[in-house]
């Protein structure tokens, strides 16, 4: 909503944002480029407020915790028995830190949305699910391929063991394909095009709101639906880029998991 109070016409009258307007980017130079800096500036604020929330919290660690303790030490017990271990055995205990950080870290960007004054989530920006996807992919192909050797591991990974020998010709592509390269495609685009499309529906409601508001007379009463509807959709992309951030990491350790495995 906090998007939406600066869009005003020529004549005064509100005027809805446009798509570029509503992720905030700002043109560079004579406008060929076309940058976030809002976004660069939560990105870092959110980085370093994560940090600290952590430091800070493991510097006071007590046998009785505090509120604050307990709030942290739930976060990392959540990923490290929910996820973690859950989905990758005993091995996930040594790969809960990673999860739990990276989980917080997607949930924070997240949450922008819903914060008035931020209200953008960095994840609607495709450059970061990308670089956390990429990320990802590198790092479940290196111990995969540090377990197996290359070969070993593209072995696992490709060929699906107990089938005709002529359908390997048809499968082992395609599971090279899904499971190699489109593998980190589809995580990304699955965060991006989430919090993108929750994004663009906040502005919707809110610019709704307001234009009906300054329409006056009856639009005053009509007002009133897209204003409920921005409520309902407060909570509703409270609970999305929760489920975002915990999807996100789940898939890693699901990923990671079967890099790991001795099998397809």
């Amino acid at each position: 909503m906090a998007a939406l109070l600066p869009m005003q016409g020529d004549t005064g009258g509100f005027q809805p944002p446009t798509v570029t307007e509503s992720f905030f980017y700002d043109a560079v130079g004579n406008g060929s480029v076309i940058a976030s800096w809002k976004v660069v500036g939560l990105l870092v604020i959110g980085t370093a407020a994560i940090l600290v929330f952590f430091l800070a919290t493991a510097r006071r660690a007590a046998v009785v915790p505090s509120k604050v303790q307990f709030f942290a030490e739930g976060i990392y017990g959540f990923v490290r028995n929910g996820i973690a271990i859950e989905v990758m055995g005993r091995a996930g205990r040594g790969w809960a830190p990673f999860l739990s950080t990276m989980f917080v870290f997607i949930l924070v960007m997240n949450i922008y949305e819903i914060i008035p004054v931020a209200a953008v989530p960095v994840t609607s920006h495709f450059v970061f699910p990308a670089a956390l996807a990429a990320m990802v992919w590198v790092l479940y192909n290196f111990v995969g391929i540090k377990k197996h050797g290359l070969l070993g591991y593209l072995k696992a990974t490709c060929v699906i063991p107990g089938i005709p020998l002529p359908m390997h010709i048809l499968l082992i592509p395609m599971e090279f394909l899904s499971k190699i390269l489109l593998q980190p495609f589809t995580l990304a685009v699955r965060l991006f095009a989430n919090m993108f499309a929750g994004h663009m529906l906040v502005v919707v409601a809110g610019a709704g709101t307001i234009y009906l508001l300054e329409s006056g007379g009856l639009n005053y009463a009509m007002a009133v639906l897209p204003a409920l509807a921005s409520v309902g959709l407060w909570f509703f992309e409270l609970l999305i880029c929760s489920l975002q951030a915990y999807v996100f990491v789940l898939l890693t350790a699901i990923y990671l998991e079967a890099a790991m495995a001795d099998s397809h």
